[in-house]
């Protein structure tokens, strides 16, 4: 909850933001570096401001999928003040600025390593979920939720099955999404990828633990029939099987 109290003290190089879009993008561009306190003040329209702010911070880390999963808490403050309102977000993170920075830099070079510009996108899917596949096995202690521990310990949980995915997709070209549901009843993530301009489900850590192709390029509805569930609202459809699984 953000209460707003009145105080009278000066501003210290804080950024000011008339209009909520301006804020939307400084705090993305903040949380990206991983900074654990964002601050700037709000001279605009004071009205709903609780309301606003939270939905531009919505607005901010929903803009990439992996972003959007890598905090774990945020609690703001927020002060009136003679500028307009002093604003601080205070950002509990998985993973340090230093960690991500080895994140990007190990998958990068795994990435450079199982993908070449001649294979097609099938294959540059298929090369990294058997990548994955081979590097982890799950954690059935469900210590290892971040890409960083998953990398350091091969061992993950669904987090770090999907995130990692994430971040190599990207790192081949691939369009893709983290999607957050349930399978069978528990608290699950798995990923989307698009192909040929269509988008397949693919589930690789259910590929690692069940069946290596057992999930990988379904439609909506294969998972849906194996007690999958999300807001399908949120997420492009996928209504074909890719017919190349060999």
């Amino acid at each position: 909850m953000v209460q707003i109290l009145t105080m009278s003290i000066p501003v210290y190089a804080y950024e000011v933001f008339s209009n909520w879009n301006d804020a939307e993008k400084y705090i993305y561009e903040n949380m990206i570096n991983r900074e654990d306190k964002i601050k700037f003040v709000f001279k605009g329209d004071k009205d709903n401001f609780v309301l606003n702010l939270k939905s531009s911070l919505k607005e901010a880390y929903s803009q990439d999928d992996y972003l959007e999963r890598s905090w774990t808490q945020i609690k703001p403050e927020a002060y009136n003040i003679n500028e307009g309102i002093e604003t601080t977000l205070n950002i509990k993170y998985l993973c340090s600025k230093e960690q991500e920075n080895y994140i990007d830099k190990e998958l990068m070079n795994i990435t450079d390593d199982i993908i070449n510009d001649d294979m097609s996108d099938f294959d540059k899917v298929k090369a990294i979920n058997n990548y994955i596949i081979n590097r982890y096995e799950y954690d059935y202690d469900l210590k290892s939720v971040s890409v960083y521990s998953s990398l350091t310990t091969s061992k993950a949980v669904c987090q770090g099955y999907s995130m990692t995915a994430y971040k190599m997709f990207n790192n081949a070209g691939i369009e893709n999404r983290i999607v957050i549901g349930t399978a069978r009843g528990i608290s699950h993530s798995w990923n989307m990828v698009k192909i040929d301009e269509k988008w397949y489900q693919i589930d690789i850590t259910n590929n690692d633990s069940e069946n290596i192709n057992k999930y990988f390029l379904v439609n909506d509805q294969f998972l849906i029939d194996n007690a999958y569930m999300w807001d399908r609202n949120m997420y492009p459809s996928c209504d074909e099987k890719y017919s190349k699984i060999n």
